[in-house]
């Protein structure tokens, strides 16, 4: 498990074989391995599948091709959770049975009722060796100094990322959550005693800031840094540790996330008729996995997505993806339809409100011609008067959209170790 081969770190790709497959070859492999799947779903059985695909009128051999997969119906997390309940204690679609599989663990729960996950040895191979694709093309080398804070224990996304980078070579400094400023000065005090070759970049990273500001730590010190992103809808990465933890990454050209097609299926769905929309149209983010022990059919993430099959010029021959947010956290007001990483390019030119770290939060409208409700936190050190038009000028000259906004003292929104809730209803 922890032995890849070595590889020259002037090569261009982790895998050269699996990521430069000419399109045809690589559709060649994602039919036959799907067709592997279908047939397992009948003969294992594995019940809930076998439901779903007997019920849309498809048997063993009617699912020839990736093609063919809009045949088939949508399952949501919701039905996982379903599974879970009517058929404990891991549900009914589970394509191994428990005591093969050498790891388990549960989603967040941020959204619901946690689901379990279950992974095999030949799982966690697979999604190691598509995260170190990932590593490879973002200049990563085996040798350097990784460190992340996803949560651990139950929550399985902490210890998919710890031996994603052990298995890529890398040193994994793997620190607390900051759900409190003590261990988020835990973390920044290791950070700059073994200062990382990848300064920390995720969830928490505001909360970070925020923390080194208070104990008067310099974000260089403790090798924080604001990532340089590019504005707009960002590459997709993931699709949840229950489906594809290590589902694509972004290339140099950042041109969207390069897609593990080998193991992976993506389509972007129209969830009006369960349809795929056309190359760069925005759908439902919907994955089907294969090459694997567990697998999903049709898995819809509930997120939004767009999908690319043109040629890369970093010469990696698979499609391409972007992650459009969660609709959950779709915000619709004034005829349009706004997403969390809109506001953010736009309160982010207002450093008065960035200043250690950007607090927020939006109100959901309760009709669509109400003004959007926003409530900033002012900066460190810095006078509320004013601000609050600033803002709202902004909003309305970058988005079109009439806002009512509060700027509130430093410290009166909560905050998340982890994933913070951006998007409230009252």
């Amino acid at each position: 498990m922890l032995d890849p081969a070595p590889r020259d770190p002037a090569q261009r790709f982790w895998d050269p074989e699996a990521q430069t497959m000419p399109p045809d070859q690589r559709r060649a492999l994602q039919d036959e391995r799907l067709r592997d799947v279908i047939q397992r779903a009948f003969s294992a059985p594995v019940p809930f599948f076998r439901r779903r695909l007997e019920e849309a009128g498809a048997g063993p051999g009617d699912i020839a091709s990736v093609d063919d997969l809009d045949r088939l119906p949508l399952t949501v997390k919701q039905d996982l959770r379903d599974s879970e309940r009517e058929a404990p204690p891991v549900g009914d679609y589970r394509f191994t049975d428990l005591h093969q599989c050498v790891r388990l663990g549960t989603s967040t729960g941020t959204t619901g009722t946690p689901t379990v996950m279950l992974w095999t040895r030949h799982d966690l191979r697979v999604e190691y060796e598509c995260a170190a694709r990932s590593w490879w093309r973002m200049g990563i080398r085996p040798g350097m100094v990784c460190t992340h804070a996803h949560p651990g224990y139950l929550y399985g996304g902490g210890l998919m990322l710890s031996g994603a980078y052990e298995y890529f070579g890398a040193l994994n400094l793997w620190v607390p959550p900051p759900d409190t400023d003590e261990l988020a000065e835990q973390a920044l005090r290791m950070w700059m005693r073994i200062k990382p070759d990848v300064p920390f970049m995720g969830f928490a990273l505001a909360r970070f800031f925020e923390v080194a500001a208070k104990l008067g730590i310099a974000n260089e010190d403790a090798a924080l840094r604001i990532p340089n992103l590019p504005s707009g809808p960002p590459a997709m990465a993931t699709a949840g540790a229950e489906c594809f933890a290590f589902l694509a990454g972004a290339c140099e050209q950042q041109r969207g996330g390069h897609i593990a097609e080998d193991y992976a299926s993506v389509q972007a769905v129209d969830r009006s008729t369960g349809r795929q929309v056309p190359d760069g149209e925005w759908g439902d983010l919907v994955v089907t996995t294969f090459g694997r022990d567990n697998c999903l059919i049709r898995y819809d993430l509930e997120e939004a997505c767009r999908v690319e099959r043109t040629p890369c010029e970093c010469g990696e021959t698979t499609a391409r993806g972007w992650w459009g947010g969660r609709y959950q956290d779709l915000i619709r007001t004034q005829g349009k339809r706004l997403q969390l990483f809109d506001l953010e390019d736009v309160l982010r030119a207002l450093p008065e409100i960035c200043t250690p770290s950007l607090e927020y939060v939006v109100v959901r409208p309760q009709r669509e011609d109400a003004p959007l409700a926003v409530r900033v936190e002012r900066g460190d050190g810095t006078g509320a008067n004013g601000t609050d038009d600033r803002v709202a000028q902004l909003l309305r000259e970058r988005l079109g959209v009439h806002a009512e906004v509060v700027v509130m003292e430093r410290g009166s929104l909560p905050r998340f170790g982890y994933k913070a809730i951006r998007v409230v209803d009252s």
